[in-house]
């Protein structure tokens, strides 16, 4: 009996907390897919979200309650993530950033300001390369400074292994893989593995077969023309220069190392990187 009851608070702990009133979700059919988002709304100006690999869009869910009241933001789901379309394997390595480019011409978005993590910083920052005049400004969350592009793509083996890996949290209930996100990222506290969750639950397995390669920054920092804020994890005084130099190829970036924080940077350091934003978003 005891057991079950604490079962049953578990469950009731693991699940997310309810979205604030006024969120709205939809889909848009976008560069040949469904695509689908949130939106806050009101009549704000426009900031757009782009999630990191293997998460969806309600992952930004407590970032963005902080900016709801001066921000109309739109929360996207890359396609082989939370509620979009799967990938098609013969997808082009620009497939984000068109798709992208498609929801902004759909929702007649104008002058918006895209912020993304990981994967979803390289769209952006790739993104704002091929279509500066686009953006009001650039946010990018940890970013890969990787300065040449990988020599050989991943093996079909090793392809197979992480579709493999993609299915075993498909599979897991929520309760298991917020138990899971507890025990290897304290850091992040309940809400966020809450919001965490459902994303692996919903990440499309097909994702794994599809070409990651993107330009590297050094190629694609010297055509951003928009004011651009790079949120890097922290990392030793060398690394630092090196991500300093890196960024002077932006004609208007700036750079901030969160002070603690891993490569989920807002998770990790979430009171310097709200701080950190808020300022740069203010100064726009």
């Amino acid at each position: 009996m005891k057991a079950a009851a604490l079962l049953c608070l578990f469950s009731v702990l693991s699940a997310a907390p309810p979205l604030p009133a006024g969120w709205t979700e939809h889909y848009v059919l976008a560069n040949g897919i469904r695509i689908h988002y949130w939106r806050t709304g009101g009549d704000k100006p426009v900031l757009v979200l782009l999630h990191g690999s293997s998460d969806d869009a309600l992952c930004w869910t407590n970032l963005a309650k902080e900016f709801t009241s001066a921000y109309d933001i739109i929360l996207l789901d890359a396609r082989g993530h939370g509620r979009s379309d799967p990938p098609s394997l013969s997808d082009p390595l620009d497939a984000q950033v068109e798709d992208l480019a498609a929801v902004l011409r759909q929702l007649k978005l104008v002058k918006p300001i895209l912020m993304g993590h990981s994967m979803g910083s390289s769209a952006v920052a790739w993104f704002a390369a091929k279509y500066p005049s686009i953006p009001r400004a650039i946010v990018l969350e940890d970013p890969n400074f990787a300065t040449t592009t990988p020599p050989t793509p991943a093996s079909e083996q090793d392809k197979e292994k992480a579709r493999a890996s993609i299915l075993e949290l498909n599979n897991m209930s929520e309760e298991q893989i917020v138990a899971q996100c507890l025990k290897l990222r304290p850091a992040w506290g309940l809400s966020e593995c809450q919001y965490w969750a459902p994303s692996k639950r919903l990440h499309h397995p097909n994702t794994a077969m599809v070409a990651r390669t993107r330009p590297p920054v050094t190629e694609l920092f010297p055509k951003i023309t928009c004011p651009t804020l790079i949120l890097k994890a922290d990392a030793p005084a060398s690394q630092r220069l090196e991500n300093e130099r890196i960024a002077r190829l932006l004609s208007q970036g700036k750079i901030v190392h969160i002070d603690g924080a891993g490569h989920n940077v807002r998770r990790e350091g979430k009171a310097q990187t709200i701080e950190v934003l808020r300022s740069f978003l203010q100064g726009l």
